[in-house]
Order: structure tokens, then C-alpha cells, then sequence
């Protein structure tokens, strides 16, 4: 029963971890990113976080969130954890364009290794 239990908690801290959200520049983030990537935000929150930021210049602590419309401790201590002021997702481009620039590299070392393939067999 013991290691029941054990594996059980094993499994939670694994998953924990694998589903984690990224974390979100709250002063730079568009609001497609904010309602992507922060549980209970959505489109209108995103807008209404982007409208307080604009209001009041730049969020100065991540719990200054709370002050917006329909943000309150219940979504604060969901989100807190994926919030900086400082770093983290600011678009949702960035995030695809890095992937399509490692996948582009990707194809590229491909190309190389097939090019390089050939005239080691022409070599021989």
C-alpha cells in the first residue's frame, strides 16, 4: 500500500511538471500570449491586463495583476508561478519562430550530412 501511495505522488510531481505553463512577460506579452499560456485568462482578461499595462505604464510586482477586472487570488495562485516582469513569452510568434528556426536548421544539417554521404561514397 505503501508503494502505492509512493508511486501515485511519483506520478503526480511527473505530470506536475510536464503540463507546467510557460512563463509570461507580463510587461511585454500580447494578449494572445497571456490567454494562451495563463490557466483561467482569456481573451477579455488578456485585453484587460494589455489596458492596465497601457494605463499605468508597466506592472511594478506580479501581484499587481489582482488589480485588474476579473483577476482575483483564485486565478492570481494559478498564474503567479508563469508571471515575470522581465522575461518570458512576449508573442506567440517568437515561440513559433524559434521552432521554425530549429527546425529549418534542422533540415539544413540533413541537406549536409546527405551532401557529405555522397562524396564520401564518391571517394571511395
Amino acid at each position: 500500500m505503501k508503494v502505492k501511495a509512493f508511486l501515485l505522488s511519483v506520478m503526480y510531481v511527473i505530470l506536475s511538471f510536464s503540463v507546467s505553463a510557460e512563463v509570461v512577460n507580463l510587461n511585454k506579452a500580447d494578449a494572445a500570449s497571456l490567454a494562451h499560456h495563463l490557466k483561467g485568462v482569456g481573451e477579455k482578461k488578456a485585453e484587460s491586463i494589455i489596458e492596465y499595462r497601457t494605463e499605468h505604464e508597466k506592472f511594478n510586482a506580479i501581484e499587481e495583476i489582482m488589480e485588474v477586472k476579473g483577476i482575483g487570488e483564485g486565478i492570481f495562485n494559478k498564474i503567479k508561478d508563469n508571471l515575470s516582469l522581465t522575461e518570458g513569452v512576449e508573442t506567440m510568434e517568437s515561440k513559433s519562430s524559434s521552432k521554425k528556426a530549429e527546425e529549418s536548421s534542422a533540415k539544413e544539417d540533413k541537406k549536409e550530412d546527405k551532401k557529405e554521404d555522397k562524396k564520401d561514397k564518391a571517394d571511395k
